[in-house]
């Protein structure tokens, strides 16, 4: 009888591997894998293990940058590899992909693969402490990734970035499209109605007559495009005042690029926008919206756009590197530039004063979600990766 293979997944938290990687997860159980999770504790940790999922917990400040800290975490990865022996590791995000690859290195683990869910913080403009911050992080990566074997990627744009900086060469890297999507949970006939209702009230959302809804959901990061998503707010509302603009995401307090929490107070009392905080019903927000906004920088894939084509909703996104991906101009949303509010009011009230529009690309969106982006194609290619990765391992054996 074959031995089972231990597979862990690394991330910097619980929430990301629930809601981005469970599908991956559950098809790795039903397929008879020994699935572990390493990341710190959180409120989702009991779901993970509900399902059959091992939990390790890990130390990770994600915003700290004291040695002391870092050396921390990298020493709890090294003892968890070297105590679970794990036949795969599959690390995802900054911090566990650099400390990932040199536990793993450390502690024998076979195969190794890296996943790049975007370039982060360190890799948009800034001056010259951010330049020092990405100098840093470049030698890293050149230093760590040499461990792993496959980098998966979810854009072209950020695969040409690491071999660019030679972090990565051609041969070691894979571009995915996304991390997936799972378009039956993020459908409009699969919304809780009652929840949709008790939505309806808490916004106060008339039954005739409704006032349209424009909709960002992000972690509430500058990059984000949080600030071009108010001030297009500001413009819109005077002319069209009883459009209503939600803003839904955590304050993401470990990242730099946090938006501040007065900044958010004053543009919410100011009445340009209502700040739901981070919510569990997102599918639910989305069935309500009409149009589904991110103004981002820069991303991977952006899921939360996918999450809007799913729903049937019309996208506005920045013509940027991951956003620009999900994008067909004029079929399923519209590209606008990068930091330009104006612009991006501009796109939206196109689709404010639109019905038919909106409907017409909420429709497409929804198409090519299920052609090009559906959960099932991504993991599948996925598990096509561990299958051989691991089967080249057992032949080196023999």
């Amino acid at each position: 009888m074959s031995k089972v293979a231990r597979i862990a997944l690394v991330s910097n938290t619980d929430f990301s591997l629930y809601n981005f990687r469970m599908g991956l997860m559950r098809t790795l159980l039903a397929r008879g894998y020994d699935v572990h999770v390493v990341c710190p504790d959180g409120e989702f940790i009991k779901e993970l293990v509900k399902e059959g999922i091992h939990h390790h917990p890990l130390y990770m400040d994600r915003k700290g940058k004291n040695p002391l800290r870092e050396i921390r975490t990298l020493w709890q990865l090294y003892r968890v590899f070297r105590k679970e022996r794990f036949d795969m590791v599959h690390t995802f995000t900054i911090k566990p992909n650099i400390y990932g690859n040199i536990a793993a290195k450390l502690a024998g683990i076979p195969v190794v693969i890296n996943s790049v869910t975007g370039l982060g913080y360190v890799f948009t403009d800034g001056g010259w402490g951010k330049n020092l911050l990405r100098w840093l992080v470049v030698n890293f990566y050149r230093l760590s990734f040499r461990f792993a074997q496959e980098v998966i990627f979810l854009n072209r744009d950020d695969f040409e970035v690491f071999q660019k900086y030679k972090i990565v060469s051609a041969r070691k890297g894979v571009v995915l499209k996304g991390e997936g999507i799972d378009t039956g949970k993020f459908s409009p006939g699969n919304v809780n109605r009652d929840r949709v209702e008790q939505i309806n009230r808490e916004l106060s959302l008339p039954d005739r007559s409704r006032p349209v809804v424009v909709t960002l959901v992000a972690r509430l990061l500058w990059d984000k495009g949080i600030r071009e998503f108010i001030e297009a707010a500001k413009i819109l509302k005077q002319k069209y005042p009883q459009t209503l603009f939600l803003l839904v995401g955590p304050i993401d307090t470990g990242n730099p690029a946090a938006v501040s929490g007065e900044y958010l107070q004053q543009a919410h009392e100011g009445d340009l926008i209502k700040y739901l905080g981070e919510r569990r019903d997102v599918p639910e927000i989305m069935y309500i919206s009409d149009v589904v906004t991110l103004p981002s920088y820069r991303e991977g894939i952006p899921r939360v756009l996918l999450e809007a084509m799913c729903m049937e909703k019309p996208i506005v996104t920045t013509n940027s590197v991951g956003c620009k991906e999900v994008v067909e101009e004029g079929k399923n949303g519209f590209l606008v530039p990068i930091k330009d509010h104006v612009a991006l009011a501009s796109a939206i009230e196109k689709l404010v004063n639109n019905e038919e529009l909106r409907v017409k690309m909420g429709k497409y969106g929804r198409e090519k979600a299920l052609r090009e982006f559906d959960e099932r194609i991504i993991v599948n290619r996925t598990l096509q990766i561990y299958e051989e990765l691991l089967a080249n391992r057992s032949s080196e054996r023999e």
